[in-house]
Formats: structure tokens, sequence, C-alpha cells
């Protein structure tokens, strides 16, 4: 999930940082990332735990997960970026509609995906808005007792194929595609249990 971003982590700094309660240094960029992400998704576990199935993405949680906590209030990258002034009316759009009933009859690879092609779309962080997206959209493979989604540096040109696609509303490649990062993301989590 961080190389999108251009950093350089390997699995075994992230599983060093999941595993101590180490804080990094100002200047460790890759470390307060990986913390980062690690903060977010238990956010998310912690909240499946309370509610279950149940558990929904609510615009204050997306806030909880993005590191910065606030909304950004310059325009965004592209075209396709909703003002900054309209955010948190899309936000809270968004997630009505990823609580409503005919997106809960999705399956959940569906419902992720589309929402990591929204929240990319609106861009509402002034950084990391991928990787917020990335574990937002965790939520609904972890609810339904799936991994959380991770692209692999294998899969990044596939993944901006996929961006591409779904941002002309046709959301099959970045199903497929976080069908198959999760397909490898259980089988790498098997050959790592198969070693211990």
């Amino acid at each position: 999930m961080l190389t999108l971003e251009g950093l350089t982590v390997s699995r075994e700094e992230v599983a060093d940082h999941f595993s101590a309660a180490a804080k990094p240094n100002e200047s460790d960029r890759e470390a307060r990332a990986i913390l980062e992400v690690i903060q977010s998704l238990r956010l998310i576990e912690s909240l499946i735990e309370s509610r279950g199935r149940e558990a929904e993405l609510s615009p204050d949680l997306l806030l909880n997960l993005n590191s910065a906590g606030a909304l950004r209030t310059t325009p965004g990258d592209s075209s396709r970026s909703i003002k900054a002034e309209h955010l948190a009316a899309a936000i809270e759009g968004a997630c009505r509609w990823y609580s409503a009933e005919s997106f809960a009859e999705l399956h959940p690879v569906e419902q992720a995906s589309i929402v990591l092609l929204r929240l990319i779309e609106i861009q509402p962080f002034e950084n990391a808005n991928e990787r917020t997206a990335l574990v937002a959209a965790s939520l609904f493979t972890l609810r339904r007792e799936l991994p959380p989604i991770n692209i692999s540096p294998e899969l990044e040109t596939t993944f901006r194929a996929a961006l591409v696609e779904g941002f002309q509303m046709n959301t099959k490649p970045m199903v497929e595609l976080i069908a198959e990062a999760l397909e490898r993301n259980r089988i790498e989590a098997l050959e790592g249990f198969r070693k211990t």
C-alpha cells in the first residue's frame, strides 16, 4: 500500500512496527507511514469488534483514518476533484450511499472497489488520499472476514489502469484487481504461517 506513495517499505519493516510499540523519529517518513496505516487498521478492527457486519464508514471515521484528520482546503489534484467547499457534503453523501440497503446487497469486493474509487476521486485530504481510501475500503472486506486491501508493487500498473477505468464508470477492472490482491494476501499469509 505504501509503495504506491513512492515509499520504500518491506514486509519485514511493517512486521517489526506491527509487533513493537516503536515511535518513529520525525525524519523517518516510512516508519511514520507504517504506524499510521497500522493505527488506521486497528481503528477499523475495533469498530468491527463492536459493531460486527453492521460497522459503517462514517465521515468522522474517514477523518480519523487520515493522519491529518482534516479535510483539504486547497484544490484537488485533478479536474475530477470535488471543490474544497463541497467536500463535507460529498463525503456525507458517499457514506450514506455506502450504508444503503442496495449497497449492502453487493459483494464485499464490489463494495470495497466502489468505496476506493469514489474516495480517490473525491480526494478529501491534502495528503495520503490513496492510502486512506485503501484503508477505508478495507472496512468492507474486513467486516466480512476477508483480509485488508493491500496493492503490492507488482500490481501498481494494473491498479493505475483500473483507476482510469473506474473514473469512466467501469468498476470491473478494480473489482478484479482487489479480488486478486486479496487472494495474494491470503496466499502470503498462509506461506508466512507455514514458515513459523
